[in-house]
């Protein structure tokens, strides 16, 4: 694996869609630790900045990097800062500091040496800094995924997806301003100033609780604390033109526009509860849920249900779709009417797979997923249905 692609695999590893990395065994730690040794017994007599220093930086940079895709950010802040000091200009070790000390959450010295990278890194591989950007943008530290996605650019990085996401961003951060914080053991609530701190803290709970039910019936937890954003109006949901009919999303974090007069509805504790459940899917799997699961489990984990003989005046006399169909509709923005027959349709196979075959076949199929197994090979193996007896027996049973 090169430099560069090892850097991006340990962005991933422990974030926010991945899965959390593991402690080095001993034998792993044994053999970096030797490498270690080797390369301090050469660095005898060699000078920092020459070109015997700048080997030693991109070697030490390596040995770094191997704790820290191994889970030990505290041993790659030793390794790196050490590498650091052979090459200043070493725009790849100064990005794996950087990531090393968000990992270890010691944010003042990863905010230190992403602005050195921007002072002193001109040949940096702009990819490491995209990978960072989306590291800080999970964590909802947007001033920091402001720089890291400007040095992107600054590098001269072309990928449009990211510079979307700083142009993005930019907008972004004029919303974020005047925000609050409340933290609890599962999750960071950023909030507006207009929205009560009462009702901020009755939204925490009922998270919480959402939480314990759901995670234990998907046997799956989240890696780390899920940021939460409540939003008193539609600002932020117009700039990234969510319809109006639609009060909550998920896209790493869940966001809510709440009203700041209204109190904690049933309506409210709903979108949550929908929410937070795509965070728990999206884990489950390994991002692999097709649209159609995402959307049918959270739903029932919400509370809604179509009665059996109520789906044919809720599809409003559609054919029901394919599987295939139901994903390019959830891919896309589609018209209101479309995606009110998807949803239902959504919830309705999943009814319909709760009552034949129960939540913990549901809970294989998400497991399936994250080992790579095919949506068709795993429905077949944990449910005994094809994707097209799967839609036929569901049709019958709504008496469709």
């Amino acid at each position: 694996m090169n430099p560069v692609a090892a850097f991006l695999f340990a962005a991933v590893l422990g974030g926010s869609g991945g899965q959390a990395a593991t402690p080095p065994t001993v034998p792993e730690r044994n053999d970096l630790e030797k490498r270690l040794s080797a390369l301090h017994r050469r660095a005898e007599g060699v000078k920092p900045g020459t070109a015997g220093g700048q080997a030693l930086c991109r070697e030490l940079g390596e040995v770094g990097r191997g704790y820290l895709d191994a889970g030990d950010p505290g041993r790659a802040i030793e390794i790196l800062e050490e590498a650091y000091e052979w090459d200043n200009d070493d725009g790849l070790v100064l990005a794996e500091l950087t990531l090393a000390y968000v990992r270890a959450q010691q944010y003042p010295f990863a905010r230190l040496y992403l602005e050195l990278a921007e002072e002193r890194a001109p040949h940096a591989p702009p990819e490491a800094y995209a990978a960072l950007g989306e590291v800080y943008y999970s964590l909802n530290r947007v001033e920091d995924a402001l720089l890291a996605w400007e040095l992107f650019q600054r590098l001269g990085g072309e990928d449009p997806r990211v510079l979307r996401r700083l142009a993005h961003v930019r907008s972004e951060l004029s919303l974020a301003a005047g925000q609050k914080f409340l933290g609890t053991d599962d999750f960071s609530v950023y909030f507006d100033a207009a929205v009560p701190k009462e009702a901020v803290e009755e939204i925490a709970r009922h998270l919480g609780e959402a939480y314990r039910e759901e995670s234990a019936e998907v046997e799956a937890r989240l890696p780390a604390e899920q940021v939460v954003i409540l939003y008193a109006g539609r600002a932020y949901f117009s700039l990234v033109s969510i319809p109006d009919w639609v009060s909550g999303v998920f896209d790493g974090k869940i966001r809510v526009c709440v009203d700041p007069d209204g109190g904690i509805t049933p309506q409210l504790e709903a979108v949550l509860s929908h929410e937070l459940a795509h965070a728990l899917i999206r884990r489950a799997s390994r991002d692999r849920a097709p649209g159609w699961l995402h959307e049918g489990l959270a739903q029932w984990w919400e509370g809604k249900r179509i009665l059996r003989k109520e789906f044919k005046e809720v599809l409003g006399g559609r054919t029901p779709f394919t599987l295939d169909e139901l994903e390019g509709n959830f891919a896309r923005r589609a018209d209101r009417a479309t995606a009110r027959a998807s949803y239902a349709e959504a919830l309705g196979l999943v009814e319909y797979l709760l009552q034949e075959r129960g939540m913990g076949s549901l809970a294989c199929v998400l497991r399936d997923l994250a080992e790579g197994a095919s949506l068709a090979e795993t429905l077949q193996r944990e449910t005994g249905f094809s994707s097209r007896e799967l839609v036929s027996r569901w049709k019958l049973w709504a008496s469709l």
